[in-house]
């Protein structure tokens, strides 16, 4: 997702004198046998310097980079097209069926000695049809949001994002001299997805695939608002497990949201659904400017003011 502003125009109007450009000062990456040993010295936005040590498993980091290169609508289709075949060598029985494919959508024509077989046949095409794309979009951290939207499955991509970034969690805990609290807490490890270097993901000719899942986004240093956002809800999982979470969706933006008792100054989200009546306080992840807990951009405060806002509880 895109969304920008330069750096002093961003500190003049969110009056934060004293906030800063992301700090990541060093990045090293070394394969080990069936590992990667990642580490980040960085600073948060009280200056604090941080090393943060931690190790992944090649096949976590491989199964992350491969769901963000190969998804695409295109490449979902072709998928599909392959299994509704299948499906037709299996059960067509004697029918002749005519698969049409035409842009994002596949239709079909059956001629059946009777209406009774067709209509057994077309059932079983449909549902190979939804079974074969749920499991594509599943295998790809993403679902259906209605019959035009594909989108991140948020809530499943941080449930399964969890176990794999727990190690990242774990190294965060670590750190020397953060508050026992979850607003420290949500504050070291929002800053260390801050100084994590914002990159552009969007790939039109891919339709799609512009969400790097945190593994690979740690294993390559880069992230945009929504990986960023999602990586981080997965890292609070484990590190600060009592708090409600919530992915907040606007147009070309995406921001966290956290269920912390909010501090004068706060951006506060109205939330509804699975996580009404509770006090959600905004975090915005992507960088490049360390925003405190509870702050976010000029033009992230715009669009909150909009109707096109979403909220997607993630636990």
């Amino acid at each position: 997702m895109r969304l920008g502003l330069p750096l002093l125009a961003l500190l003049a109007l969110l009056g934060l004198g004293a906030v800063a450009d992301a700090q990541q000062l060093e990045f090293k990456r070394t394969i080990l046998t069936g590992d990667e040993r990642l580490s980040y010295r960085w600073r948060d936005h009280e200056q604090r310097e941080f090393s943060t040590v931690f190790t992944l498993t090649r096949q976590v980091v491989r199964t992350a980079e491969s769901s963000f290169r190969d998804f695409s609508l295109e490449a979902m289709w072709r998928v599909i097209e392959a299994d509704m075949r299948e499906e037709i060598d299996r059960s067509a029985r004697g029918a002749w069926v005519t698969l049409r494919r035409s842009g994002n959508s596949i239709g079909w024509n059956i001629e059946a000695r009777d209406q009774s077989t067709a209509d057994v046949l077309g059932r079983r095409l449909t549902e190979r049809l939804d079974a074969s794309q749920a499991a594509y979009l599943a295998r790809h951290l993403r679902r259906r949001v209605d019959e035009r939207r594909i989108m991140v499955d948020f809530a499943g991509a941080t449930r399964t994002l969890q176990e794999p970034m727990r190690p990242l969690a774990r190294a965060l805990g670590e750190d020397r001299g953060i508050a026992s609290t979850d607003r420290a807490r949500v504050a070291h490890a929002l800053a260390f997805f801050q100084d994590i270097p914002y990159a552009l993901l969007e790939d039109p000719s891919r339709q799609g695939g512009d969400f790097l899942p945190g593994p690979a986004l740690l294993s390559q240093n880069r992230g945009d608002c929504d990986s960023k956002a999602v990586a981080l809800a997965a890292v609070l999982r484990t590190y600060a497990p009592s708090r409600k979470l919530a992915i907040v969706t606007m147009p070309g933006h995406a921001i966290l949201a956290v269920d912390l008792s909010p501090e004068p100054g706060d951006r506060q989200i109205h939330a509804s659904g699975r996580v009404a009546g509770t006090s959600l306080v905004a975090l915005e992840a992507a960088g490049p400017v360390l925003i405190p807990v509870g702050r976010v951009g000029p033009d992230t405060e715009r669009l909150l003011g909009a109707r096109d806002v979403q909220i997607w509880p993630l636990n």
